[in-house]
C-alpha cells in the first residue's frame, strides 16, 4: 500500500476496518460527512456499500482537483490534507458561482455529486448539471442568505472598508512541520515525544489497516468467484437432470403411444377372423 493511500484516511474519520462496527446513526453521520446521498430507511449494509463506493471514487480522483475545489470555495485546509478530509470539506460547500474553478475541479465536483457527467462534457454543460441537481430547499436557503448578507453588508460596512475575499490570495492552513527538538522545547519532553510517536503510530496503523482491508477484499473476491463457480456447476447439474428427465418422459410417451397403436391395430385385424369362426360354427 502506498504512502499516498495511507494519507487519505484522516485522523477524525472512522477507520475503514471499524466501519462495520459503527452503530447505524454514526454510520449515517459519517456517510453524510462524505457527501453521500442515501434514503432515510438506509440500512447498515447499504451504507457500508455506499461508503466503499465513495472510497473507491476518492482513490480514482485527482488530489490536486480536490484542492482546487477547496481553494475555489475558500475552505481552510492543509496543503497536505488527505482525500477524505478534502471530500468532507467539499461535502459542505454550498457555493454555486463557479468562476475561478478549474475545469478539472468542476468535473471532479460533478463526480462527487454523482451527476454522471462524461469526461468530454464542456464547462457550460457541467455547470447546468450542477445547478439543476441543487435541491429546491438549498436553493431557497442560499438565495435568502445572499439577500440577508447583502442587506447587512449595506448597513454595517462602508465602501472600501473590507477587502473582497474572493479576490484575496488563498492561504492554506499551516503545516505542523516542527522538529522533535522544537516540539520538546515548546511542549515538554513527554508532550513532544508523545505527539511525535502518536503521529507516526497513526500513520503506521492506517497503513496496516489499509493492507488488511485490501487482503480482506481480495479474499472476498476469491470467495465470490468460488461461490459463482459452484453455483454455475450446480445449475449445470440441475439442467442435466432436467434434460435426462425430459428425455425419459419423451421415450416413455413414445413407447406408450406405440403400444396403444399396436394394440389397436392387432384388435382390428383379429375381429374378422372371430366373426368367420362364429358363422362357421353356427351353420348346420
Amino acid at each position: 500500500m502506498s504512502a499516498e493511500t495511507s494519507q487519505n484516511s484522516s485522523k477524525g474519520a472512522p477507520l475503514a476496518a471499524s466501519l462495520a462496527q459503527l452503530p447505524l446513526d454514526e454510520l449515517k453521520a459519517h456517510a453524510a460527512s462524505l457527501g453521500i446521498g442515501f434514503g432515510r430507511d438506509a440500512q447498515h449494509g447499504e451504507l457500508l456499500r455506499l461508503i466503499r463506493q465513495r472510497q473507491e471514487l476518492l482513490l480514482d480522483l485527482d488530489r490536486q482537483a480536490l484542492l482546487d475545489i477547496c481553494v475555489w470555495a475558500r475552505r481552510p485546509v492543509k496543503k497536505s490534507a488527505g482525500k477524505d478530509a478534502l471530500a468532507r470539506e467539499i461535502a459542505s460547500i454550498n457555493k454555486m458561482r463557479f468562476d475561478g474553478l478549474s475545469d478539472q475541479g468542476l468535473y471532479t465536483l460533478c463526480r462527487l455529486r454523482e451527476l454522471g457527467i462524461a469526461p468530454t462534457a464542456d464547462r457550460s454543460s457541467m455547470i447546468r448539471a450542477l445547478k439543476k441537481a441543487e435541491p429546491l430547499g438549498k436553493y431557497i436557503k442560499r438565495k435568502r442568505r445572499r439577500l440577508m448578507g447583502s442587506l447587512i453588508n449595506k448597513l454595517v460596512s462602508t465602501p472600501g472598508s473590507e477587502p473582497d475575499g474572493d479576490k484575496a490570495e488563498y492561504q492554506f492552513l499551516p503545516e505542523d512541520d516542527r522538529s522533535l527538538k522544537r516540539r520538546i522545547e515548546e511542549e515538554g519532553l513527554v508532550g513532544g515525544i508523545t505527539r511525535k510517536i502518536k503521529g507516526v503510530a497513526d500513520d503506521y496503523v492506517r497503513e496496516k489497516l489499509d493492507e488488511i482491508e485490501t487482503r480482506i477484499d481480495r479474499k472476498l473476491d476469491e470467495i465470490d468467484a468460488r461461490l459463482g463457480e459452484w453455483r454455475d456447476r450446480e445449475i449445470r447439474n440441475r439442467l442435466r437432470i432436467v434434460k435426462i428427465t425430459l428425455l425419459a418422459s419423451i421415450v416413455v410417451a413414445v413407447l406408450s403411444l406405440g403400444y396403444n397403436y399396436a394394440k389397436r391395430f392387432t384388435g382390428q385385424t383379429g375381429a374378422p377372423q372371430e366373426v368367420a369362426e362364429q358363422t362357421t360354427t353356427e351353420t348346420p
